[in-house]
C-alpha cells in the first residue's frame, strides 16, 4: 500500500491553499483580538501591510470640560473658542518569517500528519509569537510607568478585587471600558475554585472566554506571576497583521538528507502590536533578540496618552 502526503508539499497542497487555511484557523483562535483587548484602524493597517517599519500616529486629545460659555443676551459679546487639538506617537512593524524542515524518511516511517493538523500548528505558532510580544511591550511599558500611582500600584494584600476596582477607578468615565484581566496560569486556577463566587467558565459566558467578576480571562506566565496581574480597557492595545508577498512558500531539497529529500516550509508574517497612547521610542530591531531586548526596555517607551485614557493597569499584591 502506497503511503500518500508523506511531505509539507503533499500536506500542504498548494502554497495558497496554505495560507488560506492558516489565516481563517489564526483569526478564529486569535485570543488577543476575541477577548476584545485589539482595535485597528485604517492607519495601522497600513502599516502593519508595507512602508516604513516605524510611523507617526495621529490621536486626538481631550477636551476641555471646563471651558464652555454662558449665554446672555447681549448681541454684541461674543463667545470664547476653543481648539480641537491632536498629538502623534510612533509605532512600529515586526517583519518576521520562520521555516520549518522535514525529511521524506521521517514522514515515511512516523506516517505522521493531517492536513489539518499543519495548518492549525502554524496558526497556533503565530498567534504565540503575537501573545510573546504583547509580553515583552507590556514588560516595558509597565517599568516604564513604575512610578505612575494611576497606572501602577503595589498592595500590601493578597488577591483582592476592590484593589482590581480602585485601580481602574483611576480611569474616571473610561473605567467601565476595562473588562480584561491577564493573570497567570496559577492564579486562574485559584479562581476557577472560585465559581460561587465570581468565576464564570466560558461554557455559560457563551464566549471562548472564563471570566471573573464581569473581566474576561486572559492566562500568561510570561508577563506576570501568581502575585500580579494586569487590568486592560477594550481596544487597548493596537493590533496590525500584515500580508507578506510571499506569506508561504515550501522549498523542495532533493538532495538534502543524504538523497532522501526534504522540504523546508518558509512561512513570512507581519505584526503591530502597539499599547495605545505609548509613544515608541526605541530603534527598529534587526534580530529575534534585540525584538525582545528592545521591547521589554523601559526607554523604548513614553507615555503620551492621558492617565485616565490609558488603557493597561499593573496591580501588584504584596501579602504581608
Amino acid at each position: 500500500m502506497a503511503i500518500t502526503n508523506t511531505t509539507i508539499a503533499g500536506l500542504a497542497g498548494s502554497e495558497r491553499k496554505v495560507e488560506v487555511r492558516v489565516n481563517a484557523i489564526r483569526e478564529a483562535s486569535n485570543e488577543l483580538v476575541q477577548s476584545g483587548l485589539t482595535a485597528s484602524s485604517e492607519e495601522v493597517s497600513a502599516l502593519a501591510n508595507g512602508g516604513p517599519r516605524k510611523v507617526s500616529l495621529d490621536y486626538r486629545k481631550p477636551l476641555n470640560a471646563d471651558a464652555f460659555n454662558v449665554s446672555n443676551d447681549n448681541i454684541n459679546t461674543e463667545g470664547d473658542v476653543g481648539y480641537m487639538e491632536a498629538g502623534s506617537y510612533s509605532a512600529m512593524r515586526l517583519d518576521l518569517n520562520y521555516g520549518w524542515a522535514t525529511t521524506d524518511l521521517t514522514q515515511i516511517v512516523t506516517q505522521y500528519g493531517r492536513n489539518q493538523d499543519l495548518y492549525e500548528g502554524i496558526a497556533g505558532y503565530q498567534n504565540a509569537v503575537s501573545k510573546g510580544l504583547l509580553a515583552s511591550a507590556l514588560k516595558g511599558v509597565k517599568t516604564k510607568l513604575a512610578t505612575n500611582t494611576n497606572i501602577t500600584k503595589a498592595v500590601a494584600t493578597d488577591f483582592d478585587m476592590q484593589a482590581v476596582f480602585d485601580l481602574c477607578a483611576t480611569a474616571e468615565e473610561w473605567s467601565s471600558l476595562f473588562r480584561i484581566m491577564i493573570v497567570s496560569h496559577g492564579r486562574y486556577a485559584k479562581l476557577q475554585g472560585q465559581q460561587k463566587n465570581g468565576f464564570v467558565p466560558a461554557s455559560q459566558t457563551q464566549t471562548k472566554f472564563d471570566e471573573y467578576q464581569g473581566f474576561v480571562l486572559l492566562k500568561s506566565n510570561t508577563v506576570v506571576t501568581d502575585n500580579d496581574l494586569i487590568i486592560a480597557r477594550t481596544g487597548a492595545l493596537a493590533y496590525g497583521e500584515g500580508t507578506a508577498q510571499q506569506a508561504f512558500e515550501v522549498e523542495r531539497r532533493q538532495n538534502a538528507a543524504g538523497g532522501g529529500g526534504a522540504d523546508i516550509l518558509h512561512s513570512r508574517f507581519s505584526r503591530v502590536i502597539h499599547p495605545q497612547g505609548m509613544d515608541f521610542k526605541g530603534a527598529i530591531p534587526t534580530t529575534s533578540a534585540q525584538v525582545k531586548s528592545v521591547l521589554e526596555a523601559a526607554a523604548s517607551w513614553e507615555k503620551v496618552a492621558p492617565d485616565a485614557q490609558f488603557g493597561f493597569r499593573f496591580l501588584q499584591f504584596n501579602k504581608v
